[in-house]
């Protein structure tokens, strides 16, 4: 028998591993015992991971002889009481499961039992940690497994769009454990020309197609500026006060799938704490466009043409959430300076209660304050005249080109008419003496071309692709031919004519660049009015002039309907009216179409619909509607407080019915929703929602009843021109500031739900 064994141990370290099998199985099973029986399974082990003579090297699964492997496993189990204290029967079996398929888990409880029972064996524990390596690949594989993740040509497109716009990235934040819904990691681009700041751009959140209202909706990527000094040092990730801006961006990115709704433009999100960490105030955001990085920044077009949009994450104060809510984005980034958007500062000003202070005009283009400062504090030898030369090149190429508007006009009329008539070319002592103009460039000073053409080119921002004041300085660098005067060159170009033509003409080639954007391209319609027969109807109106009227009213020759006046844009007062023209029969999926609406001069309207003249003096806010007797009234679409009570017991049915249907658009919404104040507050604050002996034991939709009304209003939506009701359900809004708002259309019909905190 010892020559057998040692014939064994000969044959298995020479690979010969079959004829091990066969000269064991030579042996009757009832006369081999417990030694041979283990040597026949390593054999029959080896055989089907190595081969003989390695005619199979083992690398991979698909290498192995699996069913050879489970003949070794049975020989393995057949002597189980018996190799219970044996550390070779543990090794062999360990070698033997860490082969076969999916049993690695089992091979690891093996090898910690060998080690245990020879606890100097090197083998042992490098196959425990070969086992946990391999599970931990395993995790990894199987939490990416069910990740939405880019291909590598939708990665390629991402990263060449990140380094094109925002900037070559130095490292990524890497996700090394995958979180839920997408890997995400997070492209570091250090300070750089123009943009002396840090930027952190998401790369990942793309790859999830979020449950957003429109295809081109659905996928996003978000964006975050640090200032230059910002510690993105890895050591610095522990300390809330640098790491937050990082948390918010993870936290953001995952928000939609968490609770199956969408982000875009100008949604605003609460954090879940007072603020965001406790050097700063700021505790909720609100997603923009990148402008300061131009408007093909804010869009990446995948391989398959679908749109991933670019938000930038701007941090907000409690205040100026609720300002946004109560009013909309548009009111909000009319308080806000371009200074303040860009670069986060944990001490920023808040913009409602700082408003005084901050004194923020949001149609101011230019002022000559700010070029006197420069002259005065660095004792320039020029002349403080010099600090209006620019501007006032620019005010009168926009009247010599008929770009001001009808406000200015009337108060100015003179003045404009002697520019061109040529007997005033200087207006630089108008500017710096007028009681209205106070030395300043204003977008209200202008007609609706000059004030979007102003937005475009020379009202300062960096998202233009020129500049006006960057074609004064490149001029001024021309005319001395070099920098001597440094950034205040353009002070001291001598005022003359020859100025004025020069920089005129540049004005004149950025007008045209202008006007042939695509997006400045209306198409032609044929009215129902001939130009031919429009007459001055309006010579008094000294007010803005334009408005919007539908095609069936101009178009096809319906007399106005309906009418309404909104507001203005800040910055539009100089041209837009507010006035709304309808026939009345345009239904919402007409008026969902921008194409049947087009902007046209009240005069206009006024020369196809004379009724409407003298309620064209009626206060922003007006709605009216024309009655059978053709009298116009007041639009009676208020719902009245029974009416309110009953949409909000009609809200709290909708919402029961879609906690009946998983299937629902808005389930996740709304689950997640009760979920949060069931499950996620503390008890005490559970308890007082919900007054009964066993809070956790209420279901979803027994928890519907528990819903307040805490406020309902109505809107125009500007994208249809159609009427909106809107309301806000919650729980008890003294312990809550969650809420389910739900939407109504002028027919009472429930048409979005979403959650907003």
């Amino acid at each position: 028998m010892d020559d057998l064994f040692e014939k064994l141990e000969q044959w298995n370290d020479a690979d010969e591993y079959t004829r091990c099998i066969e000269a064991i199985e030579a042996i009757p099973e009832g006369e081999r015992g417990y030694q041979l029986t283990l040597l026949l399974g390593r054999a029959y082990s080896n055989l089907a991971v190595l081969g003989d003579h390695r005619e199979c090297q083992g690398e991979d699964d698909d290498d192995v002889d699996q069913e050879t492997l489970a003949r070794a496993l049975e020989i393995f189990e057949s002597i189980r009481e018996e190799g219970q204290n044996d550390p070779y029967w543990h090794s062999r079996i360990a070698y033997a499961l860490y082969m076969a398929e999916n049993r690695e888990a089992e091979a690891l409880e093996y090898a910690k039992k060998w080690l245990a029972l020879d606890p100097e064996n090197k083998n042992a524990q490098q196959l425990i940690d070969d086992c946990v390596d391999y599970l931990r690949q395993e995790d990894q594989r199987e939490l990416f497994a069910h990740l939405d993740l880019y291909d590598k040509a939708d990665m390629d497109t991402i990263e060449a769009h990140i380094e094109t716009h925002f900037g070559k990235f130095d490292w990524i934040m890497h996700e090394t454990v995958p979180g839920e819904y997408v890997h995400l990691d997070i492209c570091v681009i250090p300070p750089r020309e123009n943009h002396n700041y840090y930027t952190l751009v998401t790369m990942g959140m793309g790859a999830y197609t979020m449950n957003a209202p429109e295809k081109d909706e659905a996928r996003a990527e978000l964006l975050i500026n640090l200032p230059p000094d910002w510690n993105l040092d890895e050591d610095a990730w522990e300390d809330e006060h640098w790491f937050w801006p990082v948390g918010i961006l993870k936290a953001l990115a995952r928000y939609p799938m968490l609770h199956n709704t969408w982000l875009g433009w100008g949604h605003t999100v609460y954090g879940s704490e007072d603020s965001h960490a406790d050097n700063t105030k700021l505790c909720g955001v609100v997603l923009l466009s990148p402008g300061v990085f131009g408007d093909p920044a804010s869009v990446c077009t995948l391989p398959n043409g679908e749109p991933v949009n670019f938000y930038q994450v701007i941090p907000l104060y409690r205040e100026e959430i609720e300002f946004k809510r109560e009013h909309d984005v548009d009111r909000l980034l009319e308080k806000f300076p371009d200074e303040l958007l860009e670069v986060i500062d944990p001490a920023r000003p808040n913009v409602i209660t700082d408003a005084e202070a901050i004194a923020y005009d949001d149609a101011l283009m230019d002022e000559a304050k700010t070029h006197l400062a420069v002259i005065r504090d660095k004792q320039l030898p020029v002349e403080e005249l010099a600090a209006y030369n620019h501007m006032a090149i620019y005010l009168r190429w926009c009247m010599e080109h008929d770009r001001m508007s009808n406000p200015f006009l009337a108060e100015h009329k003179d003045v404009v008419e002697a520019v061109k008539g040529g007997q005033v070319s200087d207006l630089r002592v108008f500017l710096r003496d007028s009681e209205d103009l106070r030395g300043r460039l204003h977008l209200t000073w202008f007609d609706r071309e000059g004030t979007e053409f102003a937005r475009w080119y020379s009202w300062g921002s960096k998202a233009t692709p020129y500049n006006y004041n960057k074609d004064i300085a490149a001029h001024a660098r021309a005319y001395f031919g070099d920098d001597r005067h440094g950034g205040e060159a353009y002070l001291f170009v001598p005022w003359d004519e020859r100025y004025y033509q020069e920089m005129a003409e540049i004005i004149s080639q950025r007008f045209a660049q202008w006007e042939a954007l695509e997006e400045n391209q209306e198409p032609r319609k044929t009215l129902c009015i001939r130009p031919e027969d429009i007459r001055p109807l309006l010579p008094d109106w000294n007010g803005p002039r334009g408005c919007f009227a539908s095609d069936r009213v101009m178009v096809d020759g319906c007399k106005v309907g309906e009418l309404y006046r909104l507001e203005p844009d800040r910055g539009d007062e100089g041209w837009d009216s507010g006035w709304n023209f309808l026939a009345g029969d345009e239904d919402e999926e007409y008026c969902d179409d921008s194409r049947h609406f087009s902007i046209y001069d009240l005069n206009t309207l006024c020369n196809h619909d004379p009724d409407i003249i003298p309620l064209l003096g009626m206060p922003y806010g007006t709605w009216l509607e024309r009655g059978e007797d053709g009298q116009f009234y007041e639009a009676e679409d208020e719902a009245g407080e029974d009416e309110v009570e009953g949409l909000a017991e009609k809200a709290k049915e909708f919402v029961k019915d879609v906690l009946a249907d998983e299937t629902s658009e808005y389930y996740g919404i709304v689950s997640y929703f009760m979920e949060f104040h069931r499950d996620d507050l503390p008890e005490n604050m559970v308890k007082a929602l919900f007054p009964v002996e066993n809070p956790s034991a209420l279901t979803l939709t027994e928890m519907a009843d528990y819903l307040q009304l805490k406020r309902f209003g109505s809107f125009l939506d500007e994208e249809t021109e159609e009427q909106r009701f809107i309301m806000d359900l919650t729980f008890d809004p003294e312990i809550t500031n969650e809420l389910l708002v739900i939407y109504f259309n002028a027919d009472r019909q429930i048409v979005n739900i979403s959650h907003e905190s």
